[in-house]
């Protein structure tokens, strides 16, 4: 035989729950959450977003210095290509050396690519190959090596042009160590000898510049 309360009517089951001023007949009674169920769940996750902010931020300068890395990277490879299709000199400057046109005095505030047909280390009319503007952030681009504090220059056979020996570091550094240099996000773009460039992993360690 079937019970039956399988077929009890909505104000039955209303007045069985004894819930007062929450069920209307017709409607079957729920029961919502209560203000301290509500701050638990808020808490919990309040505890849940503070323990992953952190690693949050790591990714997003993680992937900001990679991504002007690989701007970087292209820059140097196109400026090769043409000092070798000029046969001639091809300089990337920092923002305003050697006539650059973007406003600034370092290389995160950008940077001028032009075949240096003169070889004065200086953009002039009809030499302008490319512009870059500043790349934002809390990134510092830099070199340990004097040769490349303002320039790098590709030569006629796509090397780059050096006044002194290559060093452990030489190249172009890119680094967010914003949260401390143990802690930091950094690439080196390392020059060969024939003017390749490879790019060094030198995360959680201070940076050579």
């Amino acid at each position: 035989m079937i019970p039956a309360t399988r077929y009890a009517s909505p104000a039955a089951i209303c007045r069985a729950a004894h819930v007062t001023g929450q069920c209307r007949p017709g409607l079957p009674a729920w029961r919502g959450f209560t203000l301290i169920e509500l701050l638990v769940v808020l808490a919990i996750a309040a505890v849940l977003f503070a323990a992953g902010l952190p690693n949050f931020q790591d990714f997003i300068r993680d992937q900001r210095v990679r991504s002007i890395t690989s701007d970087m990277l292209g820059d140097f490879a196109l400026a090769r290509s043409e000092a070798v299709r000029f046969s001639g000199r091809v300089v990337i400057a920092r923002a305003g050396f050697g006539n650059c046109t973007v406003a600034g005095t370092a290389w995160r505030d950008g940077w001028c690519m032009f075949a240096d047909l003169n070889a004065n280390n200086s953009v002039d009319a009809g030499e302008m190959l490319k512009v870059q503007q500043a790349v934002g952030g809390q990134v510092r681009i830099c070199s340990a090596a004097t040769d490349f504090a303002n320039t790098i220059v590709f030569g006629p056979r796509g090397q780059i042009v050096r006044a002194s020996a290559v060093g452990a570091n030489d190249g172009m550094t890119i680094t967010d160590d914003s949260t401390g240099a143990a802690n930091s996000r950094t690439r080196l773009l390392m020059f060969g000898l024939v003017g390749r460039v490879t790019v060094v992993n030198q995360d959680n360690a201070a940076p050579a510049c």
